[in-house]
């Protein structure tokens, strides 16, 4: 796998994220970039945030708010490409996914748990 595209997946916006700024680095030719960083989190942390994730993500599957059945197959051969600034760029990201943290159970825990880098 390219590098470049190592370091974009690795640097993704988790569900609990709804956005997440990264330093980029550009090429001065502009042929290539990387996202300039790298996500610390320790693991048991980061066990635990995708544990809710998971518990989360089952209640809105239950609920069917944001999880849509997928069309197969999902490009038609005559179709054209899509357009980046046509169908992309003005798009809003969606809500973060995030659990009620009630304050007195996890309040040791309710103001670094969904962070971009905790602890």
């Amino acid at each position: 796998m390219p590098h470049a595209v190592m370091k974009l997946l690795e640097n993704m916006p988790m569900p609990w994220e709804q956005i997440r700024d990264v330093k980029v680095l550009y090429h001065i030719t502009g042929a290539i970039t990387f996202v300039n960083e790298i996500p610390w989190v320790i693991e048991p942390v980061y066990i635990a945030q995708w544990g809710t994730m998971w518990i989360m993500m089952r209640r809105e599957k239950r609920d069917r708010r944001h999880f849509k059945r997928m069309r197969f197959p999902p490009f038609d051969d005559e179709e054209p490409p899509l357009d980046y600034a046509d169908n992309v760029l003005d798009v809003e990201p969606l809500e973060a996914i995030q659990i009620e943290l009630d304050p007195d159970e996890d309040g040791a825990v309710a103001k670094w748990f969904y962070d971009h880098k905790p602890l």
